[in-house]
């Protein structure tokens, strides 16, 4: 073989050579290629039209929660002020609380249905949804998704701290108007009307009787020792009043040693009453430490939640926004 043969050999050998070795990188482009699947930023592009579609159904939904969270927010608001109402014993002001508290659960829970549909109308959210959109985009939707049931259980806490406010507020009621009932019985017994002052002290029994069985409610769950001792005082000096009016119409108003008898018990039964309301202030505390600060802590609870997820949702969004492919 002459030397231009050789040369034309080596020749051959070397463009052989390079065109195996650009079949080499090609190939190796195609599996670098092909390793970006959809769903990652290696290739946006492919999930670009899927991001674009979900994107704003998951805009929509973070509004959604926002409302939310704004009713959540104003329940919240709602149910301090109720509890305020209630240990200031404004009855008439506890009651239009709680009527715009009931309102405003169902807007709550109005607002929890709507985000719950909006998220079930979320697309490509099936077993393949990673070929269609993009982590950042599956990660808003998972966290929003995260929220549901954030809000469960606020109407049986509002309904507890509800009937509890009333009971409370309709207990105050009874142990003042208990007073004025005793005190105009014993009224009529100070003019010598004896047997009108015995049918005014009617009233007052049927008042104890009723805030005994509010007592008995709330007993399931407030402790009620001050409340029972401060009812037994009120309901002693009654039955002492109407021992004393009983003696009165039996001696036809004479001093008998019955009367002196009854009058010493009406005394002694006198000085064991409260001398003041502070007693109504610790009753009140009770009722309030037995289940309505709890009520308001779940609500608190659940606004809480909701705004954290609110600022979750925020950075992710920040962090995720798409572009167009170029």
């Amino acid at each position: 073989m002459g030397v231009k043969g050789y040369l034309r050999t080596v020749a051959v050998r070397v463009a052989w050579i390079a065109v195996a070795l650009l079949i080499a990188l090609g190939g190796a482009g195609i599996v670098a290629t092909m390793g970006h699947v959809p769903g990652t930023v290696a290739r946006e592009e492919l999930t670009w039209a899927g991001d674009a579609a979900v994107e704003p159904v998951v805009d929509a939904a973070t509004v959604q929660l926002g409302a939310l969270a704004d009713e959540v927010d104003q329940l919240a608001t709602t149910a301090r002020r109720a509890l305020s109402q209630m240990a200031a014993g404004d009855t008439p002001g506890l009651t239009d609380t709680i009527d715009e508290g009931t309102t405003r659960l169902a807007s709550v829970q109005q607002q929890a249905n709507e985000l719950e549909a909006s998220l079930s109308a979320v697309p490509y959210t099936g077993d393949d949804w990673a070929l269609h959109i993009s982590a950042g985009v599956r990660e808003r939707y998972q966290q929003l998704a995260g929220t549901s049931g954030l809000t469960e259980g606020l109407e049986a806490n509002w309904t507890a701290f509800t009937d509890r406010a009333l009971d409370a507020s309709h207990l105050a009621t009874l142990l003042t108007s208990h007073d004025q009932e005793t005190a105009a019985a014993a009224k009529l017994g100070s003019a010598g009307k004896y047997k009108a002052a015995l049918a005014a002290l009617d009233p007052s029994d049927a008042t104890i009787a009723e805030a005994r069985d509010i007592r008995d409610r709330l007993a399931k769950s407030t402790d009620v020792a001050t409340l029972t001792d401060w009812l037994d005082r009120n309901a002693a000096y009654d039955v002492a009043l109407r021992t004393l009016y009983g003696s009165l119409v039996a001696s036809n108003g004479h001093v008998t040693a019955d009367v002196t008898k009854a009058f010493e018990g009406e005394q002694k039964a006198r000085a064991d009453l409260p001398g003041d309301t502070r007693g109504l202030v610790v009753i009140m505390s009770d009722i309030a430490q037995g289940g309505l600060n709890q009520a308001v802590i779940s609500i608190e609870e659940a606004r809480g939640s909701l705004a954290q997820a609110l600022e979750v949702q925020q950075q992710l969004r920040d962090a995720g926004k798409i572009q167009p492919p170029e």
